[in-house]
Formats: structure tokens, C-alpha cells, sequence
């Protein structure tokens, strides 16, 4: 750069005018080298000059969020001589990228390489198993009543309305150390799930909590996701921002459990490295998102999660919530209160409610005021048949569990009397409904409780149909005193629904006060929510007659006991050949019959895992087949890949025992 007593000199002499802007326009490509080789050096800031036209240029400047403030940045800007700044504002990194390719042809490369931009697929031309957007949000400062009120149009939940209490809280700085918490929202719609992140982020924006406005939302996950290079990069080209990651995978990739494992521990390794400057919002799809309780933990075990959750109310506050996303469409209504009509014939309603009312109006929309030559109904009805997955049907399907399944169906019986009893004006029957499951891991207990949820939503006998799962690490606080508050919290979180605690006898195997408190806390709220919360308890049989011998009050207040016993060896075969069946995979007779001598042999271990079992049984064949049907060469057809033979199959090991080990290493050969 010109020192500034020449670049004066340069500009005010008659033959030197305009040198400083021709300066910039002729030579910014080697300015833009040199910007880059200064910023090789010093790591601190790297500027590129694009645009220069009459009189104005673009400066595009990469640097570590929170590394300059506004302020700092006018006086980076400076070493431009004769330039004022005139605007600047953060871009995404996909305008970067392009000012980068268009401005500096010499070291594009370079400069994408050094800032871990040049992203890479595991192919040429491979689709990416995700999506991917990015948006810099506008956020206008916005007060805690103003807050407050659109969280009451949105129908906020208490534990959506405690967070904001909590970061328009006195006692917290306003400005940017760090995120001490992150948000995990249970949601049963994407577009709910959008209106509680998008007030929180405003919430946290005017409170001086963001190092940056840039948002990336991660979405629609398929199988091999978390193979893919790109999803680390897109991950660390995200970082100082907003993260939010949905965890609803496509149906090819639910069917095989370490898929979503490695893809949520992929998840967890890049929270536990990026949590502290870079804000996560996980979001879960209530019956569409990954609902493994082992998976899930190895998620929020690596940071700080508070869990929000949709809210319910009235039918005015249900009524005013759907009139303001019908404004919010790209449908004019001829009447406004059109929507309306829609809503369910019922006294509360969850957010779900609204926006199934709202989808039906849109789509009713579309044809009555958009297209209108659809208008008539009878052009656009198609005969289908109701759908096979319902949960009662899904429940019956299920392999074995025929106590079980007949203690649900008396379940099922007496929430509809209680509901009718009610609806007649007469006292409703004092039943509760709590239930505990006593059985083996693998014995299908969550996959139950889950459908029981479902089932007791659809017959009308819970409000909201949600289950909350959790465990020990989940109810019992790390300090005296805060256990209580940690399960009311779940309490609060499932009403309406089902609260699931899984190895429940784990809070009282130490003997501890924590356990003291934690148990007698969850005695006394199945009292206080009876009619709110149905409490599900699940864990090995000896252990859970452990848990009600130490506390004789719990027992009463568990009308249902629904035993989940081991699987025989024809019962795992079916479940395999099910397993198999969805994945459009057939098992040949012989096949069938070594899986069962299989299966006799693993029943006479311990803990050898039941369903899982089965399931990871599959899934060693699955990839066994396919190196056979690659090593065999020639034309594969749909039969090869399909047909699963008796040599795909081979017992899992159960424990780990050095005879049973495979050995893998390297060897050296003379």
C-alpha cells in the first residue's frame, strides 16, 4: 500500500487522479495473492478485493468470529487507502466461496484449501445423503414482553417460556463469552420446531448471546451419511454459527441400527469439539426422528441440553395460532376464518393439531384459490386404501408378546370407559394407568411403550400422544436438592403423554440419598399428574421387584404389570425373516434352518440379546452377501442381491471372551 502522505499526493496532482481506484481495479488479483500469502503468515485476517467499479469495490474479509467487533473491523479497513467504508455485513459461506472463485483465479484453490472450503465427495458425482442450506438471518433487537408475546402466539410450552425467562434473566452479561447451554426441541412438526428455534435464536440475538447470525440447518439424512466427507466439512464450515440438525433419517436408513449409531456419534464427536462457539438446536420429530434411547444419549451426553417442547392450548389460542400461519402463506384466503374448519372438534390442542389443520387448508388451497380449474373434488379423488401402519394394527404384528399384548387391550378398555364415564357427567373411575415392563434387553419393552403411546393418543384416552424417555442419568441431579427439580422437569415435559423410565431399578441399586430423593420425588408427581402422566417403568424382572420392595408406595400406584419374556428360537427366526422382509431381502430354506440352530445355541447364554441379537445377526449376513456376490463377478441380477443363503450366516458373539474374539492385525510374511 501507498504510505499515506503519497497516496495524497498521487490523488491531488492533475496527472496522478484516480490513481488509487485504478490501483485497486487494474491490480486486485495481486493484491489478493499478496492478501493471501500475508494471511499464510499471520492467520489472523484475509481480505479479497471483487467489484471494482466506478468509484466502489467489494471487500470480502474471512476471519474467526468474535475476533473483531464492528469497530475493529473500520479500522482494519483503513490500510485501503483513499476508500471509506460505506456498508458491510456477514455473508454465508456460500457467497464467500463465489466471490473467491470469481475474484482470484490464481490461488482459488489455495484459498478454499487453507479455509476448508473445497469440499469433497467420496465420488464424482455422488449425491450428497443430506441436506444442507445455510441463511445469515436478519435480527432485530426484541424486548421481553414483546418476547413473551409471540411466545404466547405460538402456543410456548412452560419449558419454552422458562428459557426466555432465563435469557432476559438480570443476573446474565450482555455480550458473547460462549453458549453455556444448547437446545434439543421435540417437536411434532418441522414447521412448529421452526417457530420455537427461530424466537429462541431472535431471544438470544438481542441478549448479546451470538458471535454470528449465520444459520446452517442439516436435514433429511439417508443411509452412508456419516461415511460422507462432506458432512464434516459442512459441519466445520459451519462453526461460530447456528447449527440446527434434525434427526429424522429416511425409511432405508432406520431398518439398520449402526447407521444411526455412527451417524449420531458423529453428531456427539462434532457437538463435544465445536459446542463452545458454535450454538447446536437439535431437533426430534415426534414418530418420524431416530428414537434410540443408546443412541440418543451418546448424543446429549456431549454438552449442556435443554429440551423444549410443543405446547398446547384453548381453541382461541389454537384459532389465533392458525390464523397467523395462514397470513404467513402464499395463499390469499377469500375468507379468513376458512381455516378454521379444520381444527379437530376437541376441548385442548397441541401445536400437531394446528399445523395438520393448516396443511389440509393449503392443500385445499392450492385448488380453491390458485388453480381454481381443480376446484371441483371429484376431478382430484383417488380410491386408496387406509394405510397398514397404525398402531394398534403395528402392535398386533409384533412377534410373541401375547400377555402383553392382551394386558394393553384391558388398558385400552378402561381409559375408553374412564373417557365415556366422563362424557356422561358421572365420577370417572380412579384407575390410573400406570404400567411397569419387566424383561431381558431385546425383548421389544421401548418399541411397546412407544406404540402403547400411540394407540392411547389415537383412542382419545391421553391428549398429546408424546413419550418421553429417560433414565437415570436423566433424573437424578449431580447436587442435593436438584433431583426433585430434574424430574418434575420430565413430568412437566410429558404431560399429556407417556413418561418412560428405562432400568428404572438403577435409582435406588447405590443406596444413596440421590436415589432416596429420586424415587420418593417420582411416588409423590405419579400422585400429583395422575390424570396427566402415565408412567411406564422398565427394567430387568429381579431387579424391578427390587425397586418396589424398598418403596411400598410405588408399587400401589402401578395398576399394570406386563411381562416381556425371553424369545424362543422359532419367535427370532420370524423376527429375522421380518427384518429381512423390510429391507427386501429373502432368506433361503436353508438359511432359515441355520439361523434357527443358531438361535438355539445363543439361548443358552446370558444376556444374549433377543431382538438385537437377531437384528445384528442380519446385518453381519447383509454384508457378508454382498462381498460373496462382488468376489463372484459376472452379470448380478435381482435375485443375487436379494437371496441371503445359508453361508451369509454365522453366530454373533455375546460378551467378549478371547476364544470367541477375532483376532485382527497385521502379519509379516518371510
Amino acid at each position: 500500500d501507498p504510505k499515506p502522505d503519497e497516496a495524497e499526493e498521487k490523488s491531488t496532482h492533475p496527472s496522478k487522479r484516480g490513481f488509487a481506484h485504478r490501483e485497486y481495479t487494474d491490480n486486485s488479483e495481486s493484491m489478493n495473492s499478496r492478501f493471501f500469502n500475508e494471511f499464510l503468515t499471520k492467520e489472523d485476517i484475509l481480505f479479497f478485493i471483487s467489484d471494482a467499479e466506478d468509484g466502489e469495490m467489494q471487500v470480502c474479509a474471512a476471519f474467526k468470529a468474535g475476533a473483531y467487533t464492528d469497530g475493529d473491523l473500520e479500522e482494519v479497513l483503513k490500510r485501503f487507502p483513499n476508500c471509506k467504508l460505506v456498508s458491510f455485513r456477514e455473508a454465508t459461506v456460500e457467497e464467500f466461496k463465489s466471490v473467491i472463485e470469481n475474484s482470484c483465479y490464481g490461488v482459488t484453490r489455495k484459498v478454499l484449501r487453507k479455509l476448508k472450503l473445497d469440499y469433497r465427495s467420496n465420488g464424482l458425482f455422488d449425491p450428497c445423503p443430506y441436506t444442507w442450506t445455510e441463511q445469515v438471518l436478519d435480527l432485530p433487537k426484541i424486548t421481553s414482553s414483546e418476547c413473551g408475546r409471540l411466545a404466547e402466539k405460538i402456543l410456548a410450552s412452560q419449558s419454552l417460556t422458562d428459557e426466555l425467562e432465563r435469557i432476559y434473566s438480570p443476573l446474565n452479561k450482555r455480550e458473547y463469552y460462549g453458549h453455556p447451554v444448547h437446545y434439543y426441541i421435540s417437536s411434532g412438526e418441522w414447521g412448529a420446531a421452526q417457530d420455537i428455534y427461530e424466537l429462541l435464536i431472535r431471544a438470544l440475538g438481542s441478549n448479546g448471546r451470538l458471535c454470528s447470525n449465520r444459520v446452517s440447518v442439516f436435514r433429511e439424512f439417508k443411509r452412508g451419511a456419516y461415511r460422507d466427507e462432506r458432512l464434516r466439512q459442512h459441519f466445520e464450515a459451519s462453526e461460530s454459527g447456528i447449527i440446527i440438525l434434525e434427526l429424522c433419517c429416511d425409511s432405508g436408513m432406520t431398518r439398520y441400527a449402526t447407521e444411526q449409531y455412527e451417524l449420531v456419534k458423529l453428531f456427539g464427536k462434532m457437538i463435544e469439539e465445536m459446542k463452545k462457539d458454535t450454538l447446536f438446536i437439535v431437533v426430534e420429530i415426534m414418530g418420524k426422528s431416530v428414537k434410540n434411547a443408546d443412541v440418543l444419549g451418546n448424543l446429549i451426553s456431549k454438552a449442556d441440553f435443554i429440551q423444549l417442547t410443543d405446547g398446547a392450548g384453548t381453541y382461541e389460542r389454537a384459532a389465533a395460532y392458525l390464523a397467523e400461519l395462514v397470513e404467513r402463506s402464499d395463499i390469499t384466503a377469500e375468507d379468513p376464518k376458512e381455516a378454521l374448519s379444520y381444527l379437530p372438534k376437541q376441548e385442548s390442542f397441541s401445536v400437531s393439531d394446528i399445523f395438520r389443520a393448516y396443511n389440509t387448508w393449503y392443500g385445499s388451497g392450492l385448488k380453491n384459490h390458485i388453480y381454481k380449474a381443480y376446484k371441483k373434488n371429484d376431478l382430484c379423488r383417488v380410491e386408496v386404501h387406509e394405510p397398514d401402519a397404525k398402531p394398534y394394527e403395528t402392535l398386533k404384528a409384533l412377534v410373541g408378546l401375547t400377555e402383553a399384548k392382551s394386558v394393553i387391550e384391558s388398558i385400552i378398555a378402561a381409559g375408553k370407559v374412564k373417557r365415556i364415564r366422563e362424557q356422561l357427567g358421572l365420577k370417572p373411575d380412579s384407575l390410573s394407568l400406570n404400567m411397569m415392563f419387566t424383561g431381558n434387553p431385546g425383548t421389544a419393552k421401548t418399541t411397546v411403550a412407544r406404540l402403547v403411546a400411540e394407540i392411547l393418543k389415537e383412542e382419545d384416552i391421553i391428549r398429546t400422544g408424546r413419550m418421553v424417555e429417560c433414565g437415570r442419568q436423566d433424573l437424578v441431579a449431580r447436587y442435593v436438592g436438584w433431583t426433585a427439580k430434574t424430574i418434575e422437569e420430565k413430568f412437566r415435559q410429558a404431560e399429556g403423554g407417556v413418561l418412560f423410565i428405562d432400568e428404572a431399578y438403577s435409582l435406588v441399586e447405590d443406596d444413596r440419598s440421590f436415589a432416596t430423593e429420586a424415587i420418593d420425588t417420582i411416588t409423590q408427581l405419579m400422585e400429583n399428574y395422575r390424570d396427566r402422566v402415565i408412567v411406564i417403568f422398565a427394567g430387568y424382572p429381579d431387579k424391578m421387584e427390587q425397586l418396589l420392595e424398598k418403596n411400598e408406595g410405588l408399587r400401589s400406584r402401578i395398576s399394570f404389570h406386563l411381562n416381556f419374556p425371553d424369545y424362543s428360537s422359532a419367535e427370532l427366526a420370524d423376527i429375522l425373516t421380518l427384518h429381512a422382509s423390510a429391507g427386501e431381502y429373502v432368506l433361503s430354506e436353508g438359511a432359515v434352518a441355520k439361523c434357527r440352530t443358531i438361535f438355539d445355541g445363543a439361548l443358552k447364554k446370558e444376556n444374549f440379546g433377543n431382538g438385537r441379537y437377531a437384528r445384528n445377526l442380519l446385518e453381519q449376513a447383509i454384508i457378508r452377501h454382498a462381498k460373496r456376490v462382488m468376489q463372484r463377478g459376472g452379470e448380478i441380477t435381482a435375485e443375487d442381491v436379494c437371496l441371503l443363503d445359508a453361508d451369509d450366516f454365522k453366530p454373533v458373539s455375546v460378551g467378549f471372551t478371547p476364544s470367541e474374539a477375532a483376532v485382527i492385525g497385521f502379519s509379516a510374511v518371510a
